[in-house]
């Protein structure tokens, strides 16, 4: 009888054990460890799941992921009410999902300063969390801010081209702001930044913003954003250093003049080739040393 007991007994720690000690790994990478003040926080999460059970990560779902944001010691910041995985995300037993969030829709990093994140995974009653990551947010050196409209009537928009240093080398980004409410309707990276020729900024006859920018020392990128902050496209373009601009014509259009836009490739379709720039120097340039002159020929004595 008490073999009988003890059997049960052991079956029961080993269920509720196998609950207890559901083994799921969760690692996670910051995309960016720096960003601009409103710029997307992109982060992956990787889950390795091995608890016997298949996860459901939806909303309605058996398992939750979600982070922890300490924007001080022990102080964590609010969230917005929107869920970090708002699409379908299963990972059956055994397998191995990569998960991409997006930090800022779901917690209020509303501040330029350092906050310490760590994800979890909530699952069958307990906590799985994965180590913290420091993530500094900055305002960004602002290099162009211009505003259009009147912003009591709400249709205003604050546009400004911003600046930091990632991943070793000056990264350029576009915000675009309505001064009515100080609401946010974006913060872009537009590529690496050449600080050679300034930055230029404009708004076409259909509200839609331009900015141009050096990104190599004879290349330049096109920006198109629209009155709401989606992006449109990027153009990209080989010029001289001070020779490409853009001009506002009379018909309202934005257009870059002094540039010339890379084109598709005809052998190879969906890549960019840069075009042929005309020569810094119409004229021949030698190449080598002069030839060297014949001496000049001495002077005789004059005679006494």
């Amino acid at each position: 009888m008490k073999r009988i007991v003890m059997g049960i007994w052991m079956a029961a720690v080993w269920l509720t054990g196998g609950v207890a000690n559901a083994q799921l790994e969760v690692s996670w990478q910051l995309v960016h460890n720096r960003t601009v003040l409103m710029e997307p926080v992109f982060a992956v999460v990787r889950i390795a799941n091995y608890s016997g059970q298949d996860l459901d990560l939806t909303p309605r779902g058996n398992a939750r992921l979600k982070f922890t944001v300490e924007d001080q010691p022990t102080s964590t910041v609010a969230e917005t009410g929107r869920p970090l995985v708002s699409q379908a995300v299963m990972i059956p037993n055994g397998d191995t999902r990569d998960v991409e969030v997006n930090l800022l829709t779901s917690y209020r990093m509303l501040k330029s300063q350092t906050y310490m994140l760590a994800p979890y995974v909530e699952f069958a009653g307990q906590r799985f969390p994965a180590q913290r990551q420091a993530l500094e947010i900055q305002p960004g050196l602002e290099l162009l801010k211009r505003t259009y409209g009147i912003p009591s009537t709400g249709e205003a928009r604050a546009v400004s081209l911003r600046t930091i240093m990632r991943d070793g080398s000056d990264k350029i980004f576009f915000r675009i702001d309505n001064p009515a409410n100080g609401y946010c309707f974006g913060v872009y990276e537009l590529g690496r930044l050449i600080r050679f020729q300034p930055p230029a900024l404009e708004k076409d006859a259909d509200d839609a913003f331009h900015a141009l920018h050096q990104c190599a020392p004879d290349r330049y990128t096109l920006s198109i954003f629209t009155a709401d902050g989606a992006p449109v496209k990027q153009t990209y373009y080989s010029a001289q250093a001070g020779k490409i601009r853009l001009e506002v014509q009379e018909s309202g259009a934005v257009e870059v003049v002094g540039g010339f836009p890379f084109v598709e490739d005809e052998n190879n379709p969906g890549i960019l080739v840069a075009p042929a720039l005309p020569p810094a120097h119409p004229y021949s340039v030698t190449v080598g040393e002069l030839p060297r002159k014949a001496p000049a020929p001495k002077r005789g004595k004059k005679g006494r």
